[in-house]
């Protein structure tokens, strides 16, 4: 019984995450499906990344800017609403951002993406 409750508990504690592009080969030695990092030119949406998130799962969500500015959107539609580009999109709690910015998104979401307000930006999501 200590089994099946440990592995419970731990399953509990140690959210998963999968992302459906290809990661970015700068990982630092990072597992590649638990990092994504891209460059997003100036007044474009960046590709959505499917995240996976055990309930209460947190994912870590960085903006690189500079004197620029970006913002990170989340959705908890559907994988079909994504796929066909009809998902809603909500702006992370920061809103546009210039410079860099960092902050967590609590499950449920099931895609992330940044968005360039003005320049380029990276966007680097974290588990």
């Amino acid at each position: 019984m200590k089994k099946i409750i440990t592995f419970v508990v731990a399953a509990l504690l140690i959210p998963s995450i999968l992302f459906a592009v290809d990661m970015s080969p700068r990982n630092y030695g990072r597992d590649a499906n638990l990092y994504y990092s891209a460059s997003i030119a100036d007044g474009e949406n960046g590709e959505a990344v499917r995240v996976t998130l055990s309930p209460g799962g947190r994912l870590s969500c960085t903006i690189v800017a500079g004197a620029n500015s970006g913002k990170i959107q989340y959705t908890t539609s559907l994988d079909t609403a994504v796929s066909a580009g009809t998902a809603t999109w909500q702006d992370w709690p920061k809103g546009t951002v210039t410079g860099t910015a960092s902050d967590s998104l609590i499950a449920p979401v099931s895609a992330v993406r940044g968005v360039s307000v003005s320049g380029a930006i990276t966007v680097e999501f974290v588990q």
